[in-house]
């Protein structure tokens, strides 16, 4: 085989693997877009806080989103800011400690800040708290305080407690304290999101950019042979002109 078809032989191969690579980006964002839309499946039943976290440890993804059950008391109160709650609504809410029977504690979120006078959480004694398990947050929605969280994280009072603490926190449901329910206005927890990060056109848009791609590398040779002869009858103009 002569150089010339060597160097064109190549040429193909490696356009062709370029193409490909462009398609398969763009199938894998497909997909993720697929993903995106997705309703997130969460298992409803109610297990016990213990079962499917321990004290210290990151939670799994399989115990986020759960609903847990938890007993034990109320240790501290602290004030939540700027939170946004399930319809976008935005307020301060009441995050409080409860230290758990079965040792260590967890935040629990019981409502909004404005309503902690009417069912103090320091007054209720040993309550069993009925929730849902959410991941601790990474951005902050205020500054530090004494009492007030930058944002619902254990991390954040590590200073302001001697109990070991659980990762993430509880939205709370319901509350029950000597077998009888707390009548609490409570917040809406957020609705399971699909894991995959993004936007479902935002993805779709990454699948039109990869397939355009592809699409420029496989003309590319066809646009070279279509430009090549005017080139030469330019050069060959130039040659006679001279």
């Amino acid at each position: 085989m002569s150089r010339s078809n060597l160097n064109k032989l190549f040429t193909i191969v490696g356009m062709l693997l370029v193409a490909t690579i462009f398609i398969g980006l763009g199938l894998w964002q497909w997909n993720r877009a697929q993903e995106n839309r997705k309703p997130v499946i969460v298992d409803q039943s109610i297990v016990r806080l213990d079962a499917i976290a321990k004290v210290g440890e990151t939670l799994t993804s399989d115990s986020l989103l759960r609903n847990v059950v938890v007993n034990g008391r109320y240790i501290a109160v602290f004030k939540a800011p700027n939170q946004v709650d399930n319809q976008g609504q935005r307020g301060d809410w009441e995050a409080a400690l409860l230290q758990t029977s079965g040792g260590g504690a967890i935040l629990v979120v019981r409502g909004l800040w404005s309503d902690r006078q009417s069912s103090p959480a320091l007054a209720l004694g040993r309550v069993e708290v009925k929730g849902r398990l959410l991941p601790h947050q990474n951005d902050n929605y205020a500054d530090s305080g004494a009492n007030s969280l930058q944002r619902i994280d254990s991390s954040v009072i590590v200073d302001k407690t001697d109990a070991e603490l659980f990762d993430g926190y509880i939205v709370s449901a319901s509350e029950k304290t000597g077998g009888v329910l707390v009548s609490h206005d409570r917040i809406a927890a957020p609705k399971p999101r699909s894991a995959v990060p993004g936007f479902y056109w935002q993805h779709i848009s990454y699948v039109i950019i990869w397939w355009f791609m592809a699409a420029i590398v496989l003309y590319l040779p066809f646009y070279q042979r279509r430009v090549a002869p005017e080139k030469t009858e330019i050069l060959a103009q130039e040659v006679e002109s001279q």
